[in-house]
């Protein structure tokens, strides 16, 4: 049950932890990518809870998801590069004598602000700004 409410907390704190929107992207490709590098960084985790969550949400972001699936796919590789790379944050335990612990939601929550993501996002968001213009009606 703690697991669940710290999940709910990051999932309501991230939600306005997007990233700036460069003027050439469309706003709408670059929310729902920075969405799916999150849940594509729960999927990638060892914790089959938060693993099992990231899966089913980052399922639903592509069952609603605009454009070829091509464009989706360097999100999720930089996502699983950067965790390969860096690993799972580490923080102490609740006394001075415990172990480290790991805080993949904190890791998760932070993700899209590594530079590999970020660029990551910012290609496939130019990429899919067609599709998202033409969703919302603008094209």
């Amino acid at each position: 049950m703690r697991m669940a409410i710290m999940f709910s907390a990051l999932l309501a704190g991230c939600s306005g932890q997007s990233q700036p929107v460069k003027a050439e992207t469309k706003p709408a490709a670059r929310d729902v990518l920075v969405q799916y590098a999150t849940a594509s960084c729960f999927a990638f985790q060892q914790n089959d809870y938060l693993k099992d969550q990231g899966e089913r949400w980052a399922g639903a972001i592509m069952q609603n998801a605009r454009g070829p699936v091509e464009e989706w796919t360097p999100v999720a590789d930089a996502v699983k590069a950067e965790l390969a790379r860096s690993g799972v944050a580490q923080g102490q335990g609740e006394g001075p004598q415990s172990p480290t612990v790991p805080l993949p939601v904190m890791t998760c929550g932070k993700i899209v602000a590594t530079p590999a993501v970020s660029r990551s996002i910012d290609a496939s968001a130019k990429a899919l700004a067609d599709d998202y213009q033409k969703e919302e009606g603008n094209g």
